[in-house]
């Protein structure tokens, strides 16, 4: 895959985490806790593996394109926010 930002190739791999990983909008302030009603109230996205319910088996890790010449990284957490918009 090229890099949308350099046109250099990137790496191909898995985004890896052991804690819970989400993307937070600008202006929004940190959650109080990390749990799906903290998380929404912030306008949090969490990202895979989701850390509500979802195993940490190999096929839950998203794949993820890392170009090291601009050092962006580009994920499709699009399963994980399925999973947390169709779960309570």
């Amino acid at each position: 895959m090229k890099c949308p930002f350099c046109g250099s190739e990137m790496k191909k791999g898995t985004l890896r985490s052991r804690g819970c990983n989400f993307f937070l909008p600008d202006g929004e302030k940190m959650p109080t806790f990390y749990t799906r009603k903290s998380l929404a109230k912030r306008n949090a996205i969490p990202l895979p593996p989701d850390p509500f319910g979802r195993s940490t088996v190999i096929d839950d890790w998203p794949v993820a394109y890392a170009c090291l010449e601009c050092r962006k990284i580009i994920i499709d957490y699009g399963k994980a926010e399925e999973d947390h918009n169709g779960r309570d």
